[in-house]
């Protein structure tokens, strides 16, 4: 608790002011910047942290709040989309193994790690996974902190920069039933459990999300979350992200962060082509899309959509496959690929 107490106040006063000036996810982003900006600097009384369960609890109350905007309709949008869904997810994986050999000539790392490195998966799982078939587990930490941040303060910009998305500022719910909206973060909860047992990606968001979502699509939940909770949420889950800038994470293989950097802008690239190019064959909006495509945390590319007022249920649906695809399948296309003469260890 030390550790969050030293960047609780440093979150509050940079989210504030972002999001004063109208940037989308202004209290997450300007937490993650203070609290990355403290954890780089790795001064020996001020080690940054955040308890596990405080911020599974912001996860928790920024999934019902994308759950509580679920409808009947959506449901049935999911199921449509969900063979564009596995093929995006297989695309991100195939695209990972086509530049994993030139991230690990330049960058002076192992296959392994290049390719686990650059998979579209969570820092912690890749890390995980990567591990267990040799591939060093601190680069690859390393390299997702970098993507994280690359998407989570790329993305929002770049689609308020071409195009005129509205943010919804009429969620100002100040009126609020404390009944309904304790038994939606209590339904909330019971589903973060259950996905968190389940070892589902981003389990404690993702569960709210689903079970919330349910109950709200049938009319049996329903509330309003107010915006002082939402905006706690939002610095709380914007400690947890800053915390991951550690200056022994970033400093180590600067080689190979500097390779990496171009590869994973190019990741990025692909897939806001990749949503760019589909857009115009369907009713939804480009930046649902590229959203949706994206590379980003699960947690960041929901809540942007949802400061956006784009589709977060259908963003959800397409990270979740996404996420799962690739923690179940890495381990095993890397036992194919690493036969490859062109995986092979070059240093």
């Amino acid at each position: 608790m030390q550790g969050l107490a030293l960047a609780v106040l440093p979150a509050f006063l940079v989210g504030g002011l972002l999001e004063r000036l109208g940037i989308p996810l202004g209290w997450l982003l300007g937490a993650a910047l203070a609290t990355g900006f403290i954890a780089i600097l790795d001064l020996e009384r001020f080690q940054v942290s955040i308890p596990k369960p405080v911020y599974n609890l912001a996860l928790i109350v920024l999934g019902c709040q994308v759950g509580l905007a679920v409808t009947e309709e959506v449901g049935g949008l999911l199921l449509r989309w969900a063979p564009v869904m596995v093929l995006v997810a297989l695309i991100g994986i195939g695209s990972a193994a086509m530049l994993a050999p030139f991230l690990s000539r330049f960058g002076r790392i192992s296959a392994a790690t290049a390719f686990f490195a650059l998979l579209p998966g969570g820092v912690i799982e890749m890390s995980s996974i990567g591990a267990k078939h040799g591939a060093e587990r601190e680069t690859i930490a390393a390299l997702h902190t970098l993507r994280l941040g690359l998407v989570v303060s790329l993305i929002p910009l770049g689609l308020l920069s071409f195009w005129s998305v509205e943010t919804p500022h009429a969620e100002q719910m100040v009126n609020f039933a404390l009944l309904p909206m304790s038994i939606a973060l209590v339904v909330g909860f019971v589903g973060s459990f259950i996905a968190s047992r389940l070892s589902l990606p981003a389990a404690w968001l993702l569960g709210a999300v689903v079970l919330v979502g349910l109950g709200a699509s049938t009319g049996l939940v329903s509330a309003s979350l107010p915006t002082a909770l939402l905006a706690i949420a939002q610095v709380l889950a914007g400690i947890g992200l800053g915390t991951k800038f550690r200056r022994k994470r970033l400093a180590i293989l600067p080689r190979a962060l500097i390779f990496g950097l171009p590869s994973l802008l190019f990741l990025m690239g692909l897939m806001v082509l990749m949503a760019m190019m589909v857009a115009p064959m369907t009713a939804q909006d480009r930046p649902t899309l590229i959203l949706c495509f994206s590379i980003g945390g699960m947690a960041e590319m929901v809540l942007t959509a949802k400061a956006l007022g784009q589709n977060a249920a259908l963003v959800a649906g397409f990270q979740v496959v996404r996420g799962v695809i690739v923690n179940a399948c890495s381990g095993l296309i890397w036992t194919r690929l690493r036969i490859l003469p062109l995986y092979s260890d070059q240093k």
